[in-house]
């Protein structure tokens, strides 16, 4: 399969959460820097282009705003639409149902400005891919109803050159990619602060029919401390993706009993004690 180097760089609290009132706090104010810096600078990465999920882009990206559709709109050209070929960054959005509403064609964050190319899929109406024209957006359809993203990351490279990509999604789309083996680095920046939200999104989560409770390994890679804010930032390369067959097959379902295991190491112990004597 065709695809970039891929990577996570995301800001959690204490306590994994991607987003709740801990974000508030002045410590995450006073991390922004440290996070930017690394995720979006040239010190570590390099990347040339980002990856978001829908619910991100309507939140940061579009504020919910509904596309301008016009109903008798000429049918446009098949196929993708390239606006701009080269831009200082690429933001590719995932939007396979067609909805986000984007008032320009580019995002600026961190200091850089990312050309927007929305991910459609062959169900999007004729209405959404004119109004995407309409705003320069870029679009690639990539799958007939579910996005194809093997042929996502192939249109990436050869259509835009893209090198390096960043995911910089919800806790769905993180576990999603990283179950199916896409990333191949995770990096997160810690902000010294915790709100104990219940209800707020994590770093990953699994999403049913989705992805799976099926564990992945890491490798450690480096660490650095911001002494400005306090943060922290994990460094780590993908070591392992379980598959679900070999995982059940060696360690079963269900979380480890630790007084079970305590007691079992001290049995078998005491067993071989027993066959000494």
């Amino acid at each position: 399969m065709k695809r970039p180097f891929i990577y996570i760089h995301m800001l959690t609290s204490l306590d994994g959460k991607i987003w709740g009132e801990f974000t508030k706090l002045p410590e995450e104010e006073a991390t922004a820097p440290f996070f930017k810096e690394i995720g979006f600078g040239h010190d570590y990465w390099n990347m040339d282009a980002n990856l978001s999920g829908t619910n991100t882009a309507l939140n940061d990206y579009t504020y919910h705003n509904a596309p301008d559709l016009n109903v008798n709109a000429q049918i446009v050209p098949p196929g993708d639409f390239i606006a701009v070929k080269e831009a200082e960054r690429f933001s590719f959005v995932l939007d396979r149902n067609g909805i986000l509403g984007y008032q320009k064609n580019e995002i600026f964050y961190a200091g850089v400005h990312s050309h927007i190319v929305d991910v459609i899929t062959e169900k999007v109406s004729n209405e959404y891919k004119d109004f995407l024209r309409r705003k320069n957006v870029s679009y690639i359809i990539c799958g007939k109803e579910e996005i194809d993203y093997d042929l996502m990351f192939e249109k990436m490279v050869d259509l835009f050159g893209v090198k390096v990509l960043s995911v910089a999604g919800g806790g769905t789309l993180n576990w999603a990619f990283l179950r199916r083996g896409y990333v191949d680095e995770v990096g997160f920046v810690v902000v010294p602060g915790a709100d104990g939200g219940t209800t707020t999104p994590q770093l990953f989560m699994v999403k049913e029919g989705w992805s799976e409770q099926i564990p992945v390994s890491f490798e450690f890679d480096e660490v650095k401390v911001d002494d400005r804010s306090g943060a922290l930032w994990l460094h780590y390369k993908v070591k392992k993706v379980w598959q679900k067959d070999e995982w059940i097959e060696k360690y079963g379902l269900g979380p480890k009993d630790f007084v079970a295991a305590d007691n079992s190491t001290i049995q078998k112990t005491q067993t071989t004690h027993a066959s000494k004597k």
